[in-house]
């Protein structure tokens, strides 16, 4: 049997197995070779199955106890996975406590704990609700230690000091039993996935996802806290989200890893902090990771691939059965069909296009899917005959349109993204280590840029041929045609997803804190999207006067582009959106949508006046790879 849904959260537990939690809300317990053993029933009835993924879940006693993305609480049994308790967000919550027509807002958090015959958690209004692990009877709601902020991890493993984490950066020592943390520190900028005790050296541990100070957006990693809070040592290791932090059975190794996609061991014989060895090789970004009895390791990567390793990490003992598929990028083909179209994929590039069906309705055609064998494609560039690519395992390529690799160049370190040139001569490599230039016709890097020690996340060219840069740090820099000469330069604090040129005089940015338009000009932001999103913008799409989001709280937000008034917000997409595209149909355009899981959404779209600014069309669900292993 295979895993049909992407998992999102494994906890080892012993004597019975990997309990696995997956994006459509069911859980499953895997044995330890990752084959399946039971999984739970699907959600009905008020649950709105497929669409509540399970990020917030624990296991304790005869129990398995968890939150959904809206706010949900659950209770399973253990041993048959049969689902007995789903308690609305609606009826956990103080009212007294809410804002008139407040409803949950949805939130991907991990904070879930059992003490003491105690579950503790936050609502769907990110209040803290205690009930019974026995009964699943609400005990008390009152407000949070951190206020409006969700909850990311619990640590009650110190003798006296009970610790927790939040979405904001901060560290909390106290007693989780009267939900009293007097002692608050600032340990990061960003989410802290987890903090633990470490007894061999009577301290904490903590991730980070940002970076403080001058390594904001640049480097990061983990943190150590005595028990008054201050923090004693720090070690930077990473140039993206740490997700995870976990001790070996003797506490002598840490294991620390995120979505750089290494897997760090690091030695903790001794006080000093140090790696000692690192593991690389994953599909994709590590998102969880759990250790068992004997000391072998789980680990999850994003696209749902869920390993066993040994205890050094150098050896996969098993995989478990599943098969996986994005849509990260979707451009339009150049000097093709109007609608032709090109999708890049967890296994390559898709050739589709949007034709009308017989009622005149759009629908989706899928042509072909080229794999090349050289990880996901991250993103597309449409060319003269063909189409160019950047892979997760570091590959700049080029292909013809029959899916024929032309040229292949491998980069210096992680790509995030790769742009054409308005002439289609040039192509923009950005990556961790800065930015390459190469030649479109034979993929021969014929120049270099350095932005210093911050990785470059986006990247464009303007229509005049200027090069624009975007640093994960939030520094945009506008570079000559060619050459080294700097043009421009803003620094917007803002971690950026992906850019491009809105003519000659601005730029369109993705990322954190909405999609906004930067005038070059005026040296600003002049508009900002981002009402009602709950988490970073992936991707956005320009249609007349609507503009078009996906985030990564797998949200479709449209807004009126003057005003930046919201005017529909889609809230079901099945998993993360990544690509977006404005695709001409008729007298004038439709908009697609795809994202993890390998979905392509179809949507018709309203223009001024219209009463449905977004309207559902149809589904198409790519071919996933093959079952691995």
């Amino acid at each position: 049997m295979e895993l049909s849904d992407r998992i999102v959260r494994i906890e080892h537990v012993p004597g019975a197995g990997l309990l696995a939690a997956d994006i459509t809300g069911r859980v499953h317990l895997l044995d330890k070779d990752l084959r399946l053993v039971r999984s739970s029933p699907a959600r009905t009835g008020t649950v709105a199955a497929g669409h509540a993924p399970l990020y917030t879940v624990t296991a304790a006693g005869n129990w398995v106890v968890g939150r959904d993305k809206r706010g949900t609480l659950l209770r399973w049994r253990l041993d048959t996975l049969d689902l007995v308790d789903v308690l609305d967000s609606d009826h956990t919550a103080d009212h007294a406590e809410l804002m008139e027509g407040e409803e949950p807002s949805p939130v991907m958090s991990r904070g879930i704990t059992v003490h003491r015959g105690k579950v503790y958690v936050n609502n769907g209004y990110r209040q803290m609700v205690v009930l019974d692990l026995e009964t699943f009877a609400v005990d008390r709601i009152v407000p949070s230690f951190a206020d409006h902020v969700p909850v990311e991890w619990f640590c009650q493993d110190h003798p006296s000091i009970d610790a927790a984490s939040d979405k904001a950066g901060r560290v909390f020592l106290g007693d989780l039993e009267k939900l009293d943390f007097p002692t608050v520190v600032q340990a990061d900028g960003g989410n802290i996935h987890r903090i633990l005790y470490d007894p061999l050296h009577d301290r904490f541990w903590a991730t980070q996802d940002d970076g403080v100070d001058e390594d904001n957006n640049i480097a990061n990693g983990v943190v150590t806290l005595d028990k008054t809070g201050a923090i004693t040592d720090r070690l930077l290791l990473a140039r993206d989200d740490v997700e995870f932090l976990a001790f070996s059975p003797d506490h002598r190794t840490v294991y620390v890893g995120g979505f750089d996609g290494v897997l760090h061991l690091l030695d903790n014989s001794t006080s000093e902090l140090s790696i000692a060895s690192s593991v690389t090789g994953f599909s994709h970004q590590l998102t969880d990771f759990t250790v068992g009895d004997d000391g072998t390791l789980y680990t999850l990567t994003q696209d749902g691939d869920i390993r066993r390793l040994s205890a050094d990490g150098t050896e996969v003992l098993a995989r478990a059965p599943f098969r996986r598929q994005s849509i990260w990028d979707i451009q339009p083909a150049v000097g093709g069909a109007a609608a032709q179209l090109y999708a890049g994929t967890d296994d390559g590039v898709a050739v589709l296009s949007v034709v009308a069906d017989g009622s005149g309705e759009p629908r989706i055609d899928l042509h072909a899917v080229h794999g090349h064998g050289m990880g996901f494609t991250r993103r597309v560039v449409p060319l003269p005959g063909g189409w160019a690519g950047v892979t997760r395992d570091q590959w700049v390529f080029r292909s013809d349109a029959d899916g024929k690799v032309l040229w292949r160049t491998r980069l210096a370190s992680l790509p995030h993204t790769v742009a054409g040139s308005s002439d289609h001569t040039r192509l923009l490599a950005c990556h961790n280590e800065g930015v390459d230039e190469l030649d479109a016709a034979t993929g021969q890097i014929v120049a270099r840029i350095d932005i210093g020690r911050a990785s470059a996340w986006a990247g464009c060219y303007l229509p005049d041929g200027r090069r624009a840069v975007a640093s994960s740090a939030g520094v945009i820099t506008v570079f000559a045609a060619h050459g080294p000469e700097v043009l421009w330069e803003l620094d917007t604090a803002e971690y950026p997803k992906r850019m491009w040129a809105d003519g000659e005089d601005a730029l369109i940015v993705t990322g954190e804190l909405g999609v906004k338009r930067i005038a070059l000009s005026e040296r600003k932001a002049t508009h900002r999207w981002i009402e009602l999103l709950d988490n970073t913008v992936e991707n956005g799409a320009f249609i007349e006067d609507r503009v078009y989001a996906v985030s990564y709280g797998a949200q479709l937000a449209v807004y009126e582009r003057e005003s930046e008034e919201i005017l529909a917000l889609v809230e079901d997409l099945p998993d993360f959106g990544k690509a977006i595209a404005a695709v001409p149909f008729g007298d004038g355009h439709v908009l697609l949508a795809g994202g993890r899981g390998g979905w392509l959404r179809l949507f018709r779209t309203g223009g001024a006046g219209s009463k449905a600014p977004l309207t559902f069309v149809r589904d198409l669900l790519l071919p996933r790879q093959e079952t691995t292993p």
